[in-house]
């Protein structure tokens, strides 16, 4: 028996919920190509260009290492400032000339003009009739609404790191996206590309989760905790339909 959609928005008991009723999206990576699990585009043409690809080899670790040191930092940093402080770090380490405003600027415009991945609209057109949906991210509000408006992604919920004071995994993020799903955590199912935000930080409320693997990550991320593994978001779509199905 397949859910009421969700535009009628009606209240089921919850002993009587089969299956995943509500779904919370991860954006970049998952819907949306690039973000901060890919080198930034201006960051490898820069260092290219200053100091040939013998740097350029290692910019994958400095990136990673830096980038996850500081979105990890207490207090809380922006998601403005933990890309500055990362460039800095990483044009200290390879002794080039300080920037990182500039390209903190133009990798933050890399993000606003994200494309969708080829299969996100139509599979979200069809899953919106059926579930409520929102998106969870690591990312700047106003950069991700306007990437998702480029796109024609519409959303009733977006969750942001930067309007939450908070970094996936932590669970407030997620308690979020419950609250406005009003649905049990188990009956909601996250979708994300990254195993130690997303699937981490859905577990830790119940919720299930599946890890979307994108070609082209930084991805060397283990995946026991998640429910299963998908290379797109039309497998997600036939894993709900099944949900519907089972006892």
């Amino acid at each position: 028996m397949e859910p009421p959609t969700a535009r009628t928005r009606l209240v089921v008991a919850e002993t009587n919920l089969r299956g995943f009723r509500g779904l919370t999206l991860d954006a970049y990576g998952s819907l949306l190509r690039g973000g901060p699990a890919y080198v930034p585009t201006s960051l490898r043409s820069l260092v290219e260009g200053r100091g040939g690809q013998a740097k350029s080899r290692s910019l994958d670790t400095l990136w990673r290492t830096s980038f996850r040191k500081h979105i990890r930092a207490e207090p809380f940093l922006s998601f403005r400032e933990v890309h500055r402080l990362s460039f800095q770090e990483i044009f200290k380490e390879l002794g080039l000339a300080n920037g990182a405003d500039a390209l903190t600027d133009a990798v933050f415009d890399e993000y606003r003009h994200a494309k969708a991945y080829p299969e996100v609209a139509s599979v979200l057109r069809e899953l919106e009739r059926k579930v409520p949906l929102a998106v969870v991210s690591n990312m700047d509000t106003r950069v991700l609404l306007e990437a998702l408006h480029r796109n024609n992604l519409a959303f009733v919920f977006v969750i942001t790191s930067d309007e939450e004071q908070r970094y996936k995994p932590d669970p407030s993020l997620f308690r979020r996206a419950v609250r406005y799903l009003g649905l049990p955590p188990e009956h909601i199912l996250h979708v994300g590309d990254s195993y130690a935000e997303d699937v981490v930080g859905a577990s830790l409320l119940g919720m299930p989760s599946v890890l979307i693997e994108r070609p082209g990550a930084l991805g060397d991320q283990p995946k026991g905790e998640a429910k299963a593994k998908v290379r797109n978001l039309a497998e997600v779509r036939e894993m709900v339909r099944a949900s519907w199905q089972q006892s």
